[in-house]
Order: C-alpha cells, then sequence, then structure tokens
C-alpha cells in the first residue's frame, strides 16, 4: 500500500478531536491528506490543490456536506465522495448517494470500513 501516498485526501470535519482521528488513519495508512474544519474552507481546497477524494461531516459550519457535494460535482464530477451522517442529519443516505455521494457512514463508523471504503474508490 506505499503507492497511496500519490493520492490526495481532504478530511473536512468540524470536531477537531475526530478530523485528527480520521486523518491520522489514513497517514498511517501512506495517504497524502489536506483537512478543514467546515465546507466553505474545504472547497477552497477543492479548489486550488489536486484532491482525489473528500471524506466530509455533514453538519458542520461554513457550509454542510449537501453544499460542499453539490459544489464540488459542479468543479469535477469524477471526484468520489464519501460523506458522514449523524443521527441528527435532516439529510437521507439515499439523498446524499442521489446527489452524487460515493458512501454514506453513520457516526460511530468503524475505522476498517472506512478505510476500505476509500482504498476501494481510488485504487479500483
Amino acid at each position: 500500500m506505499n503507492d497511496l501516498k500519490r493520492f490526495n485526501i481532504l478530511v473536512v470535519e468540524d470536531d477537531e478531536f475526530l478530523r485528527v482521528a480520521i486523518v491520522t488513519l489514513f497517514e498511517d495508512a501512506g495517504f497524502t491528506v489536506l483537512e478543514a474544519s467546515g465546507g466553505r474552507d474545504a472547497f477552497g481546497i477543492v479548489a486550488s490543490s489536486r484532491i482525489d477524494l473528500v471524506v466530509s461531516d455533514m453538519q458542520m459550519p461554513n457550509g454542510n456536506g449537501i453544499e460542499l457535494l453539490e459544489s464540488i460535482r459542479a468543479k469535477d464530477p469524477k471526484i468520489p465522495i464519501v460523506v458522514f451522517v449523524t443521527g441528527h442529519s435532516d439529510v437521507t443516505e439515499k439523498a446524499c448517494l442521489e446527489k452524487g455521494a460515493k458512501k454514506v457512514f453513520g457516526k460511530p463508523f468503524n475505522d476498517e470500513e472506512l478505510l476500505n471504503c476509500v482504498i476501494g474508490s481510488l485504487v479500483s
């Protein structure tokens, strides 16, 4: 899996503890990881950097996950997206998938399942 370094992943999560944990998960696997705490910051990174995959929270300040997903899809429909949803989100998993999400994970999530989904989305 040493070739995973060539992939750039953006992790978007407003909970700093969870964001650091997810970033560490991907860095330990060998990915290059960028991070943002909100939707607008994340879109700025997508607009200025080569991003291969985005892992995003749904509910966060400065633009929610759906707004981010729609903005990214408008810029580049080929970027696979993984979106987290929380128990209090008004958006259904079906709606996320219809808008172009690659996969939806509820919180709490299984690290191994998330990592396998991301690797499968990039390497397949």
